[in-house]
């Protein structure tokens, strides 16, 4: 167990620098400022309205889960706060993966190799080296569950589904379909829980948010796929971290189809929901190495060649932060501080576009918006990986 909080605490250590460099360098994510903007309305008025949204979050997704860090943001209204929790949340997801890999006969080496390749691979790194989203809570969750049902523990598994329905509101389509799975595969206990929690959930959140009026976004999707080049690509991407151990589980592969239409079926997307490192893709990289957990208690060197194809593909191959040749600390941007002082007001002040990483630091200022997303600009597009200041011209600079 060792190696594994020790990769975990290191894993959490190294994403939160590297986050808060970005912040400091003016490149931090809008997801950041929008959920912030949330939390800190939630907490001085009770309203989840955020500028990035133009309206109530909750209303937009069903993430209560998250309105947890409230009192923490209230004491320190500061994007800083998010970016622990997410660095936090992820590294911990090593941990009940392992004991889910040891809870089904494998040997105390393998799991901990398995548990150290997830954190190594692209995914995860992705995910971590991004703006906050409770989504970021899935992998935790997600092997918190398996590691529940796989132990027959009643009420462990209630819990922890209840929390991973207020993640997101196709968290209740996923355990539905679980829910149908355990019943007539699993224990017929299990798939009654499963299932009845999501369907209240699922029905009284999508009640709730047409009784205002409010249709919760989602992508349209259609049965015509197009991209299943680029979309084998993607698969390659997160089997070789785990040594292709899921292609053993055989008929059991069949449970992860809901998240296959989930990424590949969507009509009206302008960027691919399941490129490398979106959280769009949590639930499947995740399901993907809870079902290694259960292959290598049988063929142990799998985990053994999942840490040498995660190692592989972080240095060599994918667009990770750890990739060889790549460098991701940046100088702090000298507006930095200009962004920095509108956090401390509440006026009105608008951010162009480009400036997204600046309206993420001043988003504690409520009244801060993030304006002209989808317009043309005549500014360059910013190096994503070289160390180039923002250089905005925008009137924010100025300060307050």
């Amino acid at each position: 167990m060792r190696p594994v909080l020790i990769g975990a605490a290191i894993f959490a250590a190294v994403f939160l620098a590297l986050d808060l460099n970005a912040l400091h360098a003016l490149r931090a994510n809008q997801n950041t400022g929008l959920y912030l903007q949330t939390l800190i309305n939630f907490a001085h008025s009770g309203s989840t309205f955020n500028q990035a949204d133009g309206k109530p979050h909750m209303l937009v997704h069903d993430q209560w889960l998250m309105l947890a860090l409230a009192p923490f943001v209230a004491l320190w209204p500061r994007p800083e706060v998010l970016l622990v929790a997410q660095a936090l949340a992820l590294g911990a997801a090593a941990i009940p993966l392992y004991f889910l890999a040891r809870t089904w006969g494998a040997a105390a080496t393998p799991a901990a190799l398995l548990a150290l390749a997830f954190l190594i691979s692209p995914s995860m790194q992705g995910y971590a080296y991004d703006g906050f989203v409770p989504e970021d809570l899935i992998p935790l969750l997600w092997c918190s569950l398996a590691l529940a049902l796989a132990k027959r523990s009643f009420w462990a598994t209630a819990l922890v589904a209840q929390l991973l329905l207020g993640v997101k509101e196709d968290e209740a389509w996923f355990l539905g379909w679980f829910g149908v799975v355990s019943f007539f595969f699993f224990e017929r206990r299990f798939g009654v829980l499963l299932f009845a929690l999501a369907l209240l959930n699922g029905a009284g959140y999508y009640a709730i948010a047409h009784h205002f009026g409010y249709t919760p976004e989602r992508p349209k999707y259609g049965l015509i796929d197009r991209e299943w080049l680029p979309q084998l690509g993607f698969l390659v991407e997160i089997l070789v971290p785990l040594a292709f151990a899921p292609l053993f589980l055989g008929r059991r592969l069949l449970i992860a189809l809901p998240l296959f239409a989930e990424l590949f079926f969507t009509q009206d997307r302008t960027y691919p929901l399941y490129h490398s490192g979106s959280y769009y893709t949590a639930p499947l990289v995740t399901l993907a190495a809870i079902g290694s957990a259960y292959v290598i208690a049988e063929r142990p060197t799998f985990a053994r060649w999942a840490l040498a194809g995660a190692v592989a593909m972080a240095l060599f191959v994918n667009p990770t932060v750890l990739r060889v040749g790549r460098w991701t600390w940046f100088s702090p941007d000298p507006q930095y501080a200009a962004a920095r002082s509108w956090a401390g007001v509440q006026k009105p002040v608008d951010f162009p576009c480009p400036d997204t990483g600046a309206w993420t630091v001043a988003s504690p200022d409520l009244q801060a918006r993030l304006v002209d997303c989808g317009k043309p600009t005549t500014r360059p597009p910013r190096p994503a990986w070289k160390n180039v200041p923002l250089n905005s011209d925008a009137s924010w600079t100025s300060g307050p």
